[in-house]
Order: C-alpha cells, then structure tokens, then sequence
C-alpha cells in the first residue's frame, strides 16, 4: 500500500498549471522546478496524473478537468 504524506511548496516541483497542461495533453512532458530538465517519469490516467523526479513523486487528481487534490507519494 502507498503511504501519503502532506505536500510541502518545497517538494512540489511541478507547477499546477504544468500538471493541468499535461492532463490535457500528454505530450507536453512537464519541466522540474529543481533540476530543469524534463520530469524523469510521468504517467497520464483519466482521471490524475503522476510524475517523479530527483527521489519525489507528486499526484495530480482531477475532478471534471480540474485539479481537486495533490499527493505526495514516499517512495
């Protein structure tokens, strides 16, 4: 089981617009904030998405197209 912890404006390394942008279109594979390159992993379901970078992983979950809630994932 995945245990989640609060998420910290330190630890979220990508924007909510970025994640909004990606849950439009996949393609558009999200900067990291810390590290400046593409995020190292991402992965797009209907209904959130997920990205990893630098040992932190985020979740976006969306409602009707907008972002309800963001998780932060130990690994």
């Amino acid at each position: 089981m995945i245990e989640l912890f609060p998420q910290s404006d330190k630890d979220q390394f990508i924007s909510t617009t970025e994640a909004e942008i990606y849950f439009e279109k996949p393609s558009k594979i999200p900067i990291c904030r810390n590290c400046k390159t593409e995020v190292a992993y991402h992965e797009w379901e209907k209904d959130r998405v997920e990205f990893a970078c630098h040992g932190n992983i985020l979740r976006f979950h969306f409602v009707e197209g907008l972002i309800a809630r963001v998780e932060e994932l130990k690994e």
